[in-house]
């Protein structure tokens, strides 16, 4: 065995044993009767996913300049490599090479397709910064007893004119080669025997190049991280409804810093398998921040991951029998 599989499972059992400390400790099985007694409406739970994978999808549709592959195609694509990033060892970074990998059995070209995903995982990664931002915002003037746009409208409205500057300072950065310059600054502080970085360095330097390609076309870039963000809107669109499963009505602001809190939290994990531990008390923080019992927080993340089990168990049938029955991935 490798050390690098003995990581992962040591990983993944420290894992799955804070995962059994917060069920038992925030009254997992009281949690567990919110699901008993709703089981028959879970199956929402899949329609109340589409929205964000439908999005998801087409924040990478959006930036094919050459070579684009059909709608639903993108929507197969994302939904198999999505999955894959929650189930296999190495998280999501697995799930984009995935995604490379299938997209190139639909025709695209390997090197286009690597610099699409990448582009695509960099706004992914700059649009969770934007919902930092949002979240952080709300979280400053945010109060149980106010409930209504209007009595957050200020801190709203705040959040959603840094997040507009934000993504102009983001595409500013991009036309100037920021990367790029970094990187000369850097390099001339390694030593020529830490021949380690080359490739890491490389590989940057080809980011930023595909990145300021991608600069001269804006509204691309911007509909991409604008479907990125209502992507993410439609993660807090699955917790309302798994609330509406529940009769539970909290406000819809309480419900957007749920999810924000705990996409944060499921980036910082990426290291552990489908952030096994790390989701359910990121939803039991937060879900008792804006006032909800910590079994009704706990039976959000179980509902969670009952719906990655619904579309999950699919998608990987899906890859088996749709894409020429081949699942490794060199």
């Amino acid at each position: 065995m490798s050390s690098k599989q003995i990581r992962f499972y040591l990983t993944l059992i420290i894992s799955v044993c804070f995962a059994y400390w917060v069920y038992d400790f925030f009254s997992g099985s009281e949690a567990l009767g919110y699901i008993i007694e709703h089981y028959s409406k879970l199956y929402l739970l899949i329609f109340a996913h589409l929205p964000s994978l439908i999005f998801d999808s087409l924040a990478w549709k959006v930036l094919m300049t050459k070579k684009k592959l059909k709608f639903y195609w993108c929507v197969i694509i994302t939904w198999i490599s999505q999955t894959a990033g929650k189930f296999l060892p190495t998280g999501n970074i697995t799930g984009e090479f995935v995604r490379i990998y299938l997209s190139v059995q639909k025709g695209m070209n390997s090197a286009n397709s690597s610099s699409i995903v990448v582009a695509d995982l960099v706004i992914a990664t700059f649009s969770l910064l934007l919902i930092s931002i949002f979240s952080l915002s709300i979280l400053l003037g945010f109060n149980e007893d106010q409930t209504t746009f209007e009595d957050n409208y200020k801190y709203i409205l705040f959040s959603v004119g840094l997040m507009i500057l934000a993504s102009f300072l983001f595409c500013f950065l991009i036309r100037k080669r920021c990367i790029k310059s970094i990187l000369k600054i850097t390099k001339k502080n390694l030593k020529k025997k830490e021949s380690k970085y080359k490739k890491i360095y490389i590989n940057l330097l080809k980011l930023d190049f595909e990145m300021y390609k991608l600069s001269f076309n804006i509204r691309v870039l911007l509909h991409s991280l604008f479907f990125r963000l209502v992507g993410w809107l439609g993660g807090a669109f699955e917790v309302y409804i798994f609330l509406k499963i529940i009769d539970i009505e909290i406000s819809l602001v309480g419900i957007v810093l749920i999810e924000s809190f705990t996409s944060i939290m499921r980036a910082f994990a990426f290291f552990i398998p489908a952030a096994i531990g790390v989701q359910e008390i990121a939803f039991v923080i937060m879900g008792s921040f804006v006032g909800l019992s910590n079994p009704v927080s706990l039976s959000i993340a179980i509902g969670r991951r009952i719906r990655e089990i619904l579309i999950g168990v699919p998608a990987i049938l899906s890859w088996y029998f749709i894409f020429n029955r081949k699942l490794n991935i060199n």
